[in-house]
């Protein structure tokens, strides 16, 4: 027992002296001279060899003096054979790790037949020592280094050409919370992390199906960033999978940090500044629209989930309006709409007025708004164009302040700002309501990306409005239609069902109709399985009879 605790101590104990030695010759002169790429192509493709001193050596030469690197070599089975284990630390759970070489260095020795050769030996360890459900071997030392930096332990044993591989993953992760970007007023309060495997078994709690497939991909060959594709098979359409899989493998770059970097390689057009993407940082949003036949993109480091084909009216949707009565969800989502257009057109649609149509105004609230701006020095257009910047700045100051002081600098500052602004005469109190109410109406969007496409959006129609008036404003309406219209999410057009019309899916457009009604899914995703549940399952009132007393009599009676 006391051989063993040395063993442990030893094992998790700094760099021994030899250890220090060897790695004193990291590198040669010809390592210290390459560029990158040439240092990334001297690890792809390369294999193992059968001696450990040279997996060693190249091991020490390819990482080179960074910390966390340890290398414990010992002597296993009866015939002593040579073996090495090799994790990083800090990337490792400490017991898991424990266990293996526990396992390794005592438990042979009660296994009987233990053969004494490098090659049986190895295949005696992975098939009948260690018990645990992430080993499996390699033979490239690039996918060696894969596993290495995602948290594995790789053991080596001389004689053998290949690695044995542990699952013993253990660095830090952010415990699942509830989303601060879409937040939730009924439903699962569950959101995504920054882990790829726990984002997975979110999806899998959800969906209990063996044909959810996932589909992994390594991205950036810097990053070697773990991408999944989630869908469930026979739901999707192959063509809308095969089109998912040419773009993520052909992605050529060197860094994947976010799921936002892998966005911008794979949508459809990279030059609108509409989302065609919907991202999302809750599950049963994810879930939801995998059983309607789409896909989802997860990136291992991101709390973001990419789903596609999206649609423009999916990102005005909010998970609640399916977990409500179906009145109160299609007021809310004919509401959420209504707010969207406000939030594009009201002050373009202010300005306009008031310099080129005021015939369109009662008298009275027109000699009363030309009242209030007696005497301010600027032009309409000109007031509404600042103080729509400045409280565009307010809002970018208030996500970047710490939590506790962003929300209160930006409402004292709008505060102080609009009323200084006020009594200095510089813009009219008219300016501010309308700047007020734009502003409230663009926070009723669900969805943050395409929330910033409409405050872009709000400054191109002041300015049609103030050059132009009304015409200007209806000209610029007809190409941001036509503009969208033209736009395609993998293949799928982004204004269904509207643009082209589909009469079917109309239930699920404007307004929505009960979950029991429900019956198809939407045509352009959900082809291939259109009929999701059966129809007339509506129920009626029941009516409790009354109960009788035994002389037959009906209480009450």
């Amino acid at each position: 027992m006391n051989s063993f605790k040395k063993m442990i101590s030893f094992l998790f104990s700094g760099e021994n002296k030899g250890s220090k030695k060897k790695s004193g010759n990291v590198s040669g002169n010809e390592m210290d001279k390459m560029d990158i790429s040439q240092l990334i192509e001297f690890t792809e493709g390369k294999n193992l060899s059968a001696s450990l001193s040279q997996n060693l050596s190249l091991i020490r030469k390819i990482y080179g003096n960074s910390f966390g690197l340890q290398i414990r070599e010992f002597r296993v089975g009866p015939g002593d054979n040579d073996a090495a284990m090799v994790f990083i630390e800090g990337m490792v759970d400490n017991a898991s790790l424990e266990e293996k070489y526990k396992t390794l260095l005592v438990g042979i020795t009660n296994k009987k037949e233990v053969p004494t050769k490098a090659q049986p030996l190895f295949d005696f360890i992975q098939d009948k020592l260690i018990a645990c459900s992430e080993v499996r071997d390699v033979t490239r030392v690039d996918e060696m280094f894969d596993q290495l930096l995602s948290g594995d332990t790789i053991l080596l044993l001389d004689g053998v050409d290949m690695a044995l591989v542990f699952g013993t993953k253990g660095f830090k992760t952010r415990s699942i919370m509830e989303s601060e970007s879409e937040t939730s007023i009924r439903g699962s309060r569950e959101s995504f992390i920054e882990s790829l495997t726990d984002n997975l078994s979110l999806i899998r709690r959800r969906i209990k199906v063996p044909q959810l497939w996932v589909e992994l991909y390594r991205v950036g060959s810097l990053t070697r960033t773990q991408v999944a594709l989630v869908y469930i098979k026979g739901l999707v359409g192959e063509e809308i999978l095969e089109e998912f899989r040419t773009r993520i493998s052909s992605i050529d770059t060197d860094s994947i940090l976010e799921s936002g970097q892998l966005e911008t390689f794979i949508e459809d057009n990279p030059y609108t500044i509409f989302p065609l993407l919907l991202r999302t940082e809750r599950v049963d949003r994810t879930a939801a629209a995998l059983l309607e036949g789409q896909a989802a993109v997860l990136t291992d480091g991101s709390s973001f989930a990419l789903l596609a084909p999206a649609t423009f009216f999916n990102m005005l949707n909010a998970p609640e309006d399916y977990f409500e009565k179906f009145p109160i969800g299609s007021f809310l989502r004919v509401l959420r709409y209504t707010a969207f257009l406000m939030s594009i057109f009201l002050p373009s649609i202010y300005v306009a007025v008031i310099n080129f149509h005021p015939e369109l105004v009662p008298t009275q609230l027109l000699l009363r708004v030309a009242a209030t701006r007696e005497g301010i020095p600027f032009p309409v257009i000109v007031e509404m164009a600042l103080m729509e910047a400045t409280f565009e700045v307010l809002r970018e100051a208030g996500i970047r302040l710490p939590a506790a002081i962003g929300p209160a600098i930006s409402i004292v500052g709008a505060l102080i700002l609009g009323d200084a602004a006020i009594r200095a005469g510089i813009v009219s109190p008219p300016v501010v309501i309308v700047v007020a109410l734009t502003a409230i109406a663009s926070f009723a969007v669900p969805n943050f990306a395409l929330g910033i496409s409409g405050r872009m959006l709000r400054f191109v129609f002041l300015a049609l409005g103030g050059i132009f008036g009304m015409f200007g404003i209806q000209i610029g309406a007809f190409l941001l239609i036509a503009h969208l219209c033209s736009l395609r999410s993998f293949g799928i057009p982004y204004m269904a069902p509207a643009a082209p019309m589909i009469v079917r899916d109309m239930k699920d457009f404007l307004v929505r109709i009960p979950n029991w009604a429900a019956s198809t899914r939407p045509r352009l995703t959900g082809f291939r399985e259109p009929v999701r549940q059966s129809q007339r399952q509506a129920r009626r009132y029941f009516k409790l009879p009354f109960p009788r007393k035994k002389g037959g009599e009906e209480n009450g009676s």
